[in-house]
């Protein structure tokens, strides 16, 4: 798999930045040998920005040109106006190869789903990605960022006891744009990559409903996978789950690492993720 976050693709006429961030989304499809490509939120600029609508299409359909499957979640900056995002799940019918979304749940127009792994056979779910969307802006004067819906919550541990596996091994992962609180917790114990966000440390919710407590609870989940703090890239872990940054992608937008993507394999032997900037797709 092949995670991209935060495109930021912004308004029309393009930036110039936009124009490189499409050349690494062509070169992220075509070179990295991808199964399954996972965009993590942030997508477009949508606040103040005239026909918000149009980017997001231009920016679908250029994913469209490439024959690799690929799943979305949203992230704060997505659906800032008139632009929401009901109207931007209706356009990803524009994708020709958008991933099977299996146990859909919409809560505040925000979408939950999981994405089922088979085994070569195509017999037994051998993964289950789980899909959530974070939110945006905190809806209540605590922190500045959304938290994870408690319904949310209660949908993940209600789906993943019908997922259980008897072997108890540590299969499944989580994606979503904005970090779990305990992202504190995992920058104090990074085993890969770098914690450098000079404001909040960890741009996390102020309240913690309690996400990372099911998945750690449900025992099969072994990494979730964030966006949102473009200075942050690593890998760290919190009572035995990986919390993990993907590389920011899009160039218009702050930061000071190489734009790129982080590379997720799924091996008999478990997980192994690095990422990748775009110098060496």
């Amino acid at each position: 798999m092949v995670q991209l976050t935060d495109l930021h693709i912004g308004s029309l006429p393009h930036h110039e930045d936009d124009y490189k961030t499409f050349d690494l989304i062509d070169k992220a499809f075509d070179n990295l040998d991808a199964d399954l490509v996972m965009i993590t939120g942030d997508l477009i600029w949508s606040e103040g920005v005239p026909n918000a609508d149009k980017v997001f299409t231009e920016l679908l359909e250029r994913i469209n040109k490439h024959e690799v499957p690929v799943a979305i979640t949203y992230g704060n900056h997505d659906s800032e106006d008139e632009f929401v995002r009901s109207d931007m799940r209706k356009m990803e019918s524009i994708l020709e190869h958008l991933v099977e979304k299996k146990n859909s749940f919409i809560v505040e127009d925000r979408e939950s789903y999981t994405v089922e792994i088979y085994d070569e056979k195509g017999e037994d779910i051998k993964h289950v990605l789980y899909v959530i969307d974070s939110g945006a802006s905190a809806p209540l004067p605590v922190g500045i960022y959304e938290w994870v819906h408690p319904e949310q919550v209660n949908w993940f541990r209600k789906v993943s006891q019908n997922y259980k596996q008897p072997h108890g091994q540590k299969t499944d992962l989580i994606f979503m744009h904005i970090p779990l609180p305990e992202y504190w917790q995992a920058s104090q114990n990074i085993l890969s990559g770098e914690c450098n966000e000079t404001n909040d440390t960890i741009s996390a919710p102020y309240i913690n409903t309690g996400l990372f407590a099911a998945a750690y609870m449900n025992g099969q989940v072994e990494a979730v996978f964030c966006g949102h703090d473009h200075d942050n890239n690593f890998v760290g872990e919190h009572h035995g789950i990986k919390l993990v940054y993907g590389q920011v992608s899009g160039y218009q937008c702050y930061g000071d690492f190489e734009r790129g993507a982080r590379i997720i394999r799924l091996t008999a032997n478990g997980m192994e993720t690095k990422t990748v900037v775009e110098r060496k797709f």
